[in-house]
């Protein structure tokens, strides 16, 4: 009798889990309209929530903010799990019609249990996901970048008093934009590194210090990433958006900020509100000074201030060369 009831016990414990078993079951299938419905539901609720963060970054992005890592990865989430529900929409009307019974029972139990499974499992991670996009700060102070020193020699031979008139005129209060022209390897490199080397002496008077190579092909969009990764602008969304956004993106950082644009080696006119950056002028304390070969361009630019980078003279050559 001891075996027999043994037997009966283990019957009713594999009876009672298969119960269970198809109870849940049954349930993904029964309640799937419902299901639909409330994932339906929860996923215009979750986008607009979506939505109303996205301006939120926008709007600090536009005060020179950057936006949080942990940001990014709920917004990205959002993304994915929305396209995975689309896809789960797309075969909406055929599961809902392979349902008979008024719902309770399927044409076809199995297709029905697993699409009935993906659509509860996926309604639970959306309402999860939901319930974690709260955050009270979204962006924080971009990591400014550092006057960068570039590496020449520390004197410039036969170029010590050009250098310092050079350096006085530009931080006269009447020059916004100064031109530095000449032939071909006469120097205005070096002597552009230089200015921006003294500007690192300079403690707490310029807020931001961008230097950019444009040589002869002028790429208007590699000027912007360039000016967007010294403001911590760049990222996933910044490479998403068009020519305009980026120029406004950058402007709203910089109309803020008293910076110094050194732009070495340009062959045409840079139009710098096509970039974004603002107008230097005496009120806001801002430089733009470039390199050109060209006297012409600096007439284009619309320079404050020209300045000719001669040759050496023989004695000074002669130093620069032993």
């Amino acid at each position: 009798m001891g075996g027999c009831l043994s037997v009966s016990v283990s019957c009713d414990k594999v009876l009672d889990q298969f119960s269970q078993w198809l109870c849940v079951k049954q349930r993904y299938i029964q309640n799937l309209e419902e299901n639909l419905t409330a994932l339906e539901a929860t996923m215009e609720e979750l986008k607009a929530k979506r939505d109303d963060l996205s301006r939120r970054v926008e709007r600090e992005e536009m005060k020179g903010l950057q936006k949080l890592s942990q940001v990014q990865v709920w917004l990205t989430r959002v993304e994915n799990i929305e396209s995975q529900v689309n896809d789960l929409f797309s075969v909406r009307t055929t599961e809902l019609q392979r349902l008979c019974l008024c719902g309770l029972c399927s044409k076809s139990l199995k297709l029905s249990y697993r699409y009935g499974k993906r659509v509860y499992l996926k309604l639970k991670e959306v309402e999860n996901l939901k319930s974690n996009g709260v955050f009270e700060v979204v962006a924080e102070k971009a990591q400014a970048s550092e006057v960068i020193e570039r590496p020449i020699q520390p004197t410039i031979v036969g170029r010590e008093e050009f250098l310092e008139t050079v350096w006085n005129r530009l931080m006269g209060d009447g020059v916004g934009i100064m031109g530095l022209y000449g032939m071909g390897g006469v120097g205005k490199t070096t002597l552009l590194s230089q200015i921006n080397n003294k500007i690192i002496g300079k403690n707490n008077v310029f807020d931001v210090v961008i230097w950019v190579v444009v040589s002869k092909d002028l790429n208007i969009d590699k000027i912007q990433n360039e000016v967007a990764n010294k403001l911590g602008l760049g990222g996933e969304a910044w490479n998403h958006k068009d020519k305009d956004q980026k120029a406004c993106d950058i402007h709203n950082v910089l109309k803020r900020k008293k910076f110094v644009l050194l732009l070495d080696d340009i062959w045409e006119k840079v139009d710098l509100t096509e970039i974004g950056i603002p107008f230097p002028k005496r009120e806001n304390g801002c430089k733009v000074v470039f390199t050109t070969r060209s006297q012409e361009v600096c007439g284009r630019m619309g320079v404050n201030a020209e300045m000719e980078v001669q040759c050496l003279p023989p004695q000074d050559a002669l130093e620069l060369f032993n």
